[in-house]
């Protein structure tokens, strides 16, 4: 039997329809001989340290450092408990199967489902790889068309093993240490730390300690408005380097105002005059980040977000190739796929079909290059024929710009005429430069009301851009007047607060953070940190871990994070590190490194900061000592214990809300939060009268609203719901001594 092996249902559900098998079974589908299973996602997880050994169970084992580091001695998994009675469905046919076909996602966790599987089925027969890039029926078919043999992708497989390896390694290890010593100084969250998480964490951080700690310093700026026989513009004053900082901007107010009052009225000369034609290509396709991107700037969409509906562009309507791609470039065979595309397009959405019409599916361009495509290529539009009006907003906006980027690749250069003028004016200069389009090319793809590339929130608007409009057709030596000038008086601004689109390509292009010269240039320009699939749920971990909170659409740092960070050292939190052990999974991926030497490198790395951490351990965990700085502002707030026993209660978020616990070990007394205070229980257990039916003990209880009214409180039996008796509570008046007073019904 040929067992093919999907990632979810639905995709299980695609391919079977392609194979023309129809049998519907509980967990997968048959026909003849041929059988179609899926997961739902992965089936195996890690085992936990607990798994290993039963000394790392329960709350205190955190506490005891003498624990770690923890290596395994060997690697084990264990079955999903959510999805077992499909994992045992999937291991059954596995059994029967002569030949299984891997159908997973064609990457590395896909590779690692379906690897982990025939291990746990203990499969030694033949494995093919279908590498499924989209689950319309033609992309299906051509997958089907070219199988590879198991061996071609068992790399990726190991570049899957070595990071889930790296990631337990480094986050059981570090989380644990970590957490112990904030306890230590009364901090209760559990400080997760991470590969990939933490040097994310630290860029934040960063960049935030940097606009505190930015001192802007003034600049000025001259405008002037430039009159001519044969019209009139605009120039910008560039000012001498004797009188400029590094940037070029004037840093002398008093040589700026003398400027701007010298020239103002003043006759001048046009000294430069040039114009060139120029053209620039299409941008290229979207890969994951780039989309991301792009839909943060423009729409403001979360990373998960984009993932989430670029998942669905792929998978329920099938409209959309992988999303989770990391190229950004298409094999050269496609090219004779596009007229199946854009009929594809325009059945989905009639009102494209102008635009349709105007590219030229046999244009060579740049973007059909096999030497830049990975395992998967970039983003584009499917063979599948759909409806633009089954589409919800949001994916309409990403399947929209995503088939516009691809019929960009078929449309000519955007040719414009530049031109620059330089005018002088006694001993100064002014510059003006315009663009005006002479064939608009791949831009007729957008629109006029489509932003091709959103402005990055990452360049400063500190002085003025070069102009779009038209200059006038000066030529050298005519005479001008400068008929007034605008002296502007500005200052330097810091770099702003990462947005989501920023911190992604911080994260994939991590070079440029990168402070120490000789590092900066061991990471080449696209070393990163995660991979596209894995930073969206990267960032909304951090905002679940409470390391991040989102304000508008600026991602911040907490009080936690900054705490974390200054206690960290740089050998952990600095991206850098983690970029060269991607760098190195890369490889891994590539069959040019072993697992057991990535392995034995990060196992050594994190047993010698684990040794040296423990040794350091007495002196950073001391009441006045470094942990107990950096987390004074992350403490959760104090109070004194309500109960009477003189202890202080500190503050908690728990799974219901905000709570209260004393931190005194004879007490351990809790109660709930009201308004950042601590909200004393109405009344104790001893107050608490005999049930009116059956005798024994009551609680106090709160009831539900009724007809607009607030909920009351009233005592109700503790043996509810055997017994329903219940007495009405009234609140003591304030002094009030003695029992409560109960009033039976």
């Amino acid at each position: 039997m040929d067992l093919y092996i999907c990632e979810k249902p639905a995709q299980g559900k695609d391919l079977a329809g392609v194979l023309g098998v129809r049998q519907y079974n509980d967990g997968y589908i048959t026909g003849g001989d041929i059988a179609v299973t899926w997961g739902f996602g992965h089936l195996y997880e890690q085992l936990m340290p607990e798994d290993y050994d039963p000394r790392y169970e329960g709350y205190e084992s955190w506490n005891d450092l003498s624990l770690l580091p923890f290596v395994p001695s060997s690697w084990g998994y264990k079955m999903k408990e959510k999805t077992a009675k499909q994992t045992k469905t999937v291991l059954g046919l596995i059994q029967k199967a002569s030949t299984v076909y891997i159908s997973t996602d064609f990457d590395r966790e896909g590779e690692a489902i379906g690897r982990i599987l025939l291990a746990q089925a203990n499969y030694k027969g033949p494995i093919k790889r279908v590498c499924l890039t989209a689950l319309d029926n033609q992309s299906i078919k051509k997958a089907l068309a070219n199988v590879k043999d198991g061996s071609e992708t068992l790399p990726l497989f190991h570049a899957a093993l070595a990071r889930s390896r790296a990631d337990f390694l480094v986050g059981m290890n570090l989380t644990r240490l970590y957490t112990a010593l904030a306890r230590s100084i009364g901090f209760r969250e559990i400080l997760n730390i991470g590969r990939v998480l933490t040097a994310t964490v630290n860029l934040v951080c960063e960049r935030e300690r940097a606009i505190a700690s930015f001192q802007p310093t003034p600049f000025w700026t001259i405008q002037a408005q430039v009159n001519t026989t044969k019209g009139s513009f605009k120039a910008s004053w560039k000012p001498p380097q004797t009188h400029a900082d590094a940037n070029g901007r004037c840093n002398q107010g008093d040589f700026a105002r003398g400027a701007a009052q010298a020239c103002n009225g003043a006759a001048a000369q046009i000294v430069r005059s040039e114009q060139k034609p120029e053209s620039e290509t299409a941008p290229l396709l979207f890969d994951l980040t780039s989309l991301q991107q792009y839909a943060n700037k423009r729409w403001g969409y979360t990373a998960d977000e984009v993932l989430a509906i670029g998942q669905a562009l792929y998978e329920k309507h099938k409209l959309l190739t992988y999303p989770r791609s990391d190229s950004r470039y298409l094999p050269q065979d496609q090219q004779g796929d596009v007229p199946d595309v854009l009929s594809a397009m325009v059945k989905t959405d009639p009102s494209i079909a102008g635009l349709v019409q105007l590219v030229d599916p046999e244009r060579k361009c740049r973007v059909f290059n096999d030497s830049k495509v990975t395992s998967h290529h970039g983003i584009i539009p499917t063979f599948q024929a759909g409806s633009i009006d089954s589409l919800n907003e949001q994916e309409r906006n990403i399947y929209d710009i995503v088939r516009r980027y691809y019929l960009a690749q078929f449309l000519p250069a955007h040719e414009y005429l530049r031109s620059e003028i330089t005018v002088q004016c006694g001993p100064h200069l002014f510059l003006a430069t315009g663009n005006v389009t002479t064939s608009p090319g791949w831009k007729s793809a957008f629109g006029s009301d489509i932003d091709i590339d959103p402005p990055d929130e990452e360049v400063a608007d500190e002085q003025e851009g070069t102009g779009s409009a038209a200059l006038p057709a000066v030529v050298t030596g005519d005479a001008c007047i400068l008929a007034k000038t605008e002296l502007g008086e500005k200052v330097t601004r810091p770099l702003p607060y990462f947005t989501e689109a920023a911190l992604l390509g911080a994260m994939e292009n991590i070079a440029r953070f990168e402070t120490n010269e000789q590092l900066r240039k061991v990471l080449n320009e696209k070393s990163g940190i995660g991979t596209p699939a894995t930073r969206a749920g990267m960032i909304e971990g951090a905002v679940v871990r409470k390391f991040f909170v989102r304000k508008k659409r600026a991602i911040r740092a907490t009080d936690k994070a900054h705490a974390l960070m200054a206690i960290l050292p740089p050998a952990i939190k600095q991206p850098s590190m983690t970029a060269l052990w991607e760098q190195d999974l890369d490889r891994i991926e590539d069959g040019t490194i072993p697992v057991a030497a990535f392995e034995a490198k990060i196992t050594n790395w994190v047993c010698s900061m684990v040794n040296q951490l423990k040794a350091a351990a007495p002196v950073l965990s001391q009441a006045d000592g470094p942990m107990a700085k950096a987390f004074e502002a992350a403490m959760p707030q104090k109070h004194e214990c309500v109960f009477g026993c003189g202890g202080q209660m500190m503050r908690f978020k728990g799974s219901n809300g905000m709570f209260w616990g004393c931190q005194n070990a004879e007490c351990k007394k809790t109660c709930s939060d009201s308004r950042g205070k601590p909200q004393k229980p109405l009344a104790s257990d001893e107050d608490a009268p005999d049930c009116p039916t059956c005798g024994g003990p009551t609680k106090l209880r709160k009831g539900k609203p009724k007809d607009g009214k607030r909920a009351q409180n009233f005592w109700g039996c503790c043996d509810y719901p055997n017994c329903k008796g219940i007495l009405p509570f009234v609140k003591p008046k304030p002094g009030a001594k003695g029992k409560l007073r109960i009033f039976n019904s």
